[in-house]
């Protein structure tokens, strides 16, 4: 675990290429940022997917309807993941703020 001194302004980005941090702790970073990525990506893909399977639907070209309802439905799922992570990690900071110093 890296703990910065107090005394010790931050004055850039923790991000930033000129930070010294401790051996393996550039991987954890990318390694977090990556996972953010990642898993907006997946998002995106899904979304989609949820998108050409409902035009496919419309235009006739969908085998049965149960795909597209799949599509939808775990597009949605997913987005409702990510909005009840983000609501937790936002509570947290709050509480986080709220702490007496």
């Amino acid at each position: 675990m890296y703990i910065r001194p107090i005394s010790t302004p931050v004055t850039s980005n923790v991000s930033s290429s000129n930070t010294v941090l401790p051996h393996g702790k550039e991987d954890a970073l990318s390694g977090f940022s990556g996972a953010l990525q990642k898993a907006a990506s997946t998002l995106k893909n899904l979304d989609q997917e949820a998108l050409a399977a409902q035009l496919d639907l419309i235009s006739g070209n969908a085998r049965d309807m149960h795909t597209a309802v799949l599509a939808v439905e775990k597009a949605s799922l997913a987005l409702d993941l990510v909005v009840s992570v983000r609501n937790k990690a936002l509570e947290a900071y709050q509480e986080i703020m709220r702490m007496p110093v």
